[in-house]
């Protein structure tokens, strides 16, 4: 699973449940999950949403009306979902038949994985259903994975913003965004000198485990940040309390989960970082909601400099 939830919604009329949508999300952020639904108004279209591979390899959730209208019917979708995607839970609902009538329409189609609702319990059925799955995954193990996945999205953001950058630069400027980045860089080759020699006169195990590479995500960042401090990108210079916030209070817990520790009692949802703080999983939901916003800041910062 990723911070992203994604979910096929099958709806004829999309704009009936704007509302559900709103309060979906909401309820999701609350545990640092950003809901993205991919609306369908016809069986047709549901089908080439889900002959993509790599929607469909992502759908977490899907959504399915009874009534879409033109003579179609959501057991009809349902049972098409089946034939391609056989083990996403659906959400069956209607604002016309009965959870009794859905349910028997599921049954006499032999389809399995299938909650009803009516239309007006729809919110709670999803969070429900979302409660039920991320459950399943909110160990250690799963949320390095979501963490390292989000941060990763940063990492590619911050690059594509430092090119955008770069592009936008004078030739004087283009070449003193090189040179600081040299002068990074030659400031790690030095310091990683300085390790080597460490390590050829007294070996350590834990010390060469701490080595790293060249103009790392950290160099990146700092860098992105001086450069939005440039007069040339006035415009941007929030950026700069965004990369702050990032470097600040997500890299380091980042780290952690990258080189965690289990906790060896009971299930593994607590780490343990290199001071010895115990980390357990409320904060790491609230991890997840910090790098949720911040990643919807970097993607903000990402378009504006495109523009």
């Amino acid at each position: 699973m990723r911070l992203d939830f994604n979910v096929l919604w099958v709806d004829d009329q999309p704009d009936r449940v704007t509302a559900q949508i709103t309060s979906i999300a909401s309820k999701m952020a609350v545990e640092g999950f950003e809901f993205k639904p991919r609306q369908c108004t016809t069986i047709k279209q549901m089908e080439s949403a889900i002959s993509e591979d790599v929607f469909t390899d992502e759908v977490d959730l899907i959504l399915v009306d009874w009534d879409l209208g033109n003579d179609e019917h959501g057991e009809d979708a349902i049972e098409r979902i089946r034939q391609i995607i056989q083990y996403k839970d659906v959400v069956f609902y209607s604002g016309q038949a009965s959870v009794v009538e859905l349910r028997k329409k599921a049954y006499d189609k032999q389809l399995e994985g299938v909650y009803c609702a009516g239309r007006a319990d729809l919110v709670d059925e999803v969070v429900g259903v979302f409660e039920s799955l991320i459950k399943k995954v909110l160990d250690l193990d799963h949320t390095r994975g979501i963490v390292m996945g989000a941060t990763s999205d940063i990492d590619h953001m911050v690059n594509s913003c430092l090119t955008l950058a770069h592009a936008k630069l004078d030739d004087a400027g283009k070449a003193l965004f090189i040179e600081e980045a040299m002068k990074r860089v030659l400031e790690q080759v030095e310091n990683v000198a300085r390790q080597g020699e460490k390590l050829r006169l007294a070996p350590n195990v834990d010390a060469l485990f701490k080595s790293h590479m060249l103009f790392t995500s950290d160099h990146r960042l700092r860098m992105l940040a001086s450069i939005l401090g440039m007069k040339e990108f006035a415009e941007h210079a929030v950026g700069v309390t965004t990369v702050r916030s990032y470097r600040e209070s997500v890299v380091h817990d980042r780290n952690t989960l990258g080189h965690a520790v289990l906790v060896p009692h009971g299930k593994p949802n607590t780490v343990i970082d290199d001071t010895g703080k115990t980390v357990d999983i409320v904060q790491m939901r609230e991890l997840r909601k910090l790098i949720l916003g911040l990643r919807a800041d970097f993607r903000a910062l990402l378009d504006a400099m495109q523009a």
